[in-house]
């Protein structure tokens, strides 16, 4: 049967070892360092001959000097039996050579075999490096040729076989330096891919679990506080945030499902009735259809408050902040809803602000609107809450680098316990009292779109709500 396009052969080890992002990398950088210290070897190798070779050089030049001296000073005679004495001190036999030619071209003294010395003479590059016959063994030996002043010549060198065999010596330093080298990377590199490996084992695991459902789990901890580390809390956070978000929209999910169908089964037993009702029809049909347009209405109202609340925990809506001052808002608030304080004879008033000297107003970076909206809830609940002749009073204050918005009422207040419930979704302190138990959480949701915090405190008495912002300074 032909192979599908989509059949991939099976992978080699060599080809499942090279396709690990670990083994490249350490491979990459090992092959680059391995490189780099060949690249210094060998400078290091032509730099260590070039002084072998300038110190034989030297030593070379100095002896051949010292001898012209002696013969200047002292006669042919005397540098002959200079040499003799060179030769017969046992010092540097093996490496030595001399040589003394009279005037006539033959040889007066040395361990060299004759060969035409004087055809070199006339080198002016120093040293030189021949071939030559010692005791009739060819040799490869560096030469200093001098013509004397008498017409003889003379010749001091010294066999380079040692400066080869160094030179061999570390040239075979350097190949095994690599082959270690290289050694060292390819182990270094299969160890360094098991430990990557072995790290990020753990964080796979995680994920193929949370993959599966299991959103509870987290990557355990390691006691190297390393890169991986960091990575493992910054996932096992993004973990926690994802289980509350998804905790949150299961109970979301709940609380809409019951609070959903209790009023479309009120919508739909109206309608049964109106149909059931034989004497006066037209009336209950009626009466049925306006039941279910309020119950409709109410079930918009929900839905708008979620999708507000949606649309402020995504944070969608910070494109539109800008800089606002906070007693402007408070001010329009309070117009909005004083008609209805002066119906019900409460007391709605703002307090002067209490901002540090030098400042003129409380700014802060939001949505105008939806501040606006979430005030005007907690006006709106306050109002609601509270008896006739009550008193509810907005503030603005600058506290600890942030802008401090409070709203206090008269009425009977919360208890303890039940404070830490205010703010969630459908939770209703009254159930006798109209509504969707949706305000406070909208306030909670916009206060934290804002990068701010809100909390409940008694007022003795009543109920203080407080929200904090960060101040802007325009």
């Amino acid at each position: 049967m032909a192979r599908r396009p989509s059949d991939k052969p099976a992978a080699t080890p060599w080809r499942r070892l090279w396709d690990s992002v670990a083994f490249r990398l350490t491979f990459n950088y090992g092959l680059l360092a391995v490189c780099t210290t060949i690249f210094l070897l060998i400078f290091a190798y032509g730099k260590i001959v070039d002084v072998l070779q300038t110190q034989f050089q030297r030593q070379v030049v100095l002896t051949t000097q010292r001898l012209v001296t002696h013969y200047e000073q002292y006669g042919l005679a005397a540098l002959q039996a200079e040499i003799r004495q060179l030769l017969s001190d046992q010092t540097d036999i093996d490496t030595e050579m001399y040589l003394l030619l009279d005037s006539d071209g033959e040889k007066r003294v040395g361990n060299l075999d004759l060969f035409a010395a004087a055809d070199h003479v006339h080198d002016t590059r120093g040293p030189i490096q021949l071939n030559v016959l010692r005791h009739g063994k060819t040799v490869s030996g560096l030469l200093g040729i001098r013509q004397l002043s008498g017409g003889g010549t003379l010749v001091v060198g010294r066999d380079t076989q040692d400066m080869k065999d160094i030179e061999r010596l570390i040239g075979n330093a350097i190949i095994a330096a690599m082959l270690v080298a290289l050694l060292l990377v390819m182990i270094g590199t299969v160890i360094f891919r098991r430990e990557l490996r072995r790290r990020v084992e753990a964080i796979r695991d995680t994920a193929v679990q949370v993959g599966t459902g299991q959103l509870a789990r987290r990557i355990p901890a390691s006691p190297q506080a390393d890169e991986f580390d960091q990575l493992r809390g910054d996932i096992n956070r993004m973990l926690d945030q994802i289980e509350t978000l998804m905790n949150g929209v299961r109970n979301v999910s709940d609380s809409i499902a019951h609070n959903i169908r209790t009023p479309l089964a009120r919508v739909l037993a109206g309608l049964h009735r109106a149909r059931r009702d034989k004497h006066d029809q037209a009336a209950a049909l009626s009466a049925a259809i306006d039941a279910a347009s309020d119950e409709i209405m109410d079930l918009i109202s929900v839905a708008e408050k979620l999708l507000l609340i949606a649309e402020a925990e995504s944070g969608v809506r910070r494109q539109t902040f800008r800089a606002v001052q906070l007693e402007a808002i408070v001010k329009d608030v309070i117009e909005l809803y004083e008609p209805l304080a002066q119906e019900r004879n409460t007391t709605l008033a703002q307090a002067p602000a209490t901002n540090a000297p030098g400042h003129a107003g409380t700014w802060i970076l939001a949505d105008a609107d939806l501040l606006a909206g979430a005030i005007a809830n907690l006006v709106d609940n306050a109002l609601k809450f509270t008896q006739d002749g009550a008193h509810v009073t907005l503030a603005t204050a600058q506290k600890e680098g942030r802008a401090v918005l409070t709203v206090t009422d008269s009425g009977p207040g919360v208890a303890q316990p039940q404070r830490a419930e205010l703010g969630t979704r459908f939770y209703r302190l009254m159930p006798e009292v109209p509504g969707s138990g949706l305000g406070l959480a909208s306030v909670r949701a916009i206060v934290s779109l804002h990068d701010g915090k809100l909390s409940f405190d008694d007022a003795q008495p009543g109920l203080r709500v407080r929200a904090t912002f960060p101040i802007h300074k325009p």
